[in-house]
């Protein structure tokens, strides 16, 4: 519970430091050409699949399952939690416990750069869609 707040902390910090930046550009730019440029800069930034953006929650409580490449490692008591960009771009935080697996044998450990198969019940962790991983491929 602890990771998922500091997580959602650090999104919500990013943001913010991401919008407050984006205005200062556009308020302190005098000339008129550059604030167009600072305006294609912003639209750029907003390209959900070039930038690895997390994926638009999903209504909590769904049935999923994400193909992609592990990108982060958070350990836990009971697990890990490990952020996996889809071939889309989309972020994903798949929380992987043997208590939440269907089969307990399913359960091991991955690394930063494995792609995995994971199903299992969506949660909205800030911006990201969570994942309760019950199985692990």
């Amino acid at each position: 519970m602890k990771n998922k707040i500091v997580m959602l902390g650090l999104a919500v910090t990013l943001g913010f430091a991401t919008a407050c930046s984006e205005k200062k550009e556009a308020v302190t730019t005098q000339d008129p050409s550059a604030a167009i440029d600072a305006v294609d800069t912003t639209a750029a930034l907003n390209d959900t699949t070039a930038a690895g953006i997390p994926a638009e929650p999903v209504t909590e409580g769904t049935d999923i399952t994400v193909k992609g490449t592990v990108t982060e490692i958070t350990n836990g008591k009971d697990g890990y939690m490990a952020k996996i960009k889809d071939e889309e771009g989309k972020l994903y935080t798949a929380t992987i416990s043997i208590p939440n697996m269907a089969d307990p044998k399913q359960y091991r450990a991955v690394k930063v750069g494995d792609v995995i198969n994971v199903t299992g019940t969506t949660f909205t962790l800030g911006e990201e869609t969570g994942i309760n991983v019950t199985s692990l491929q």
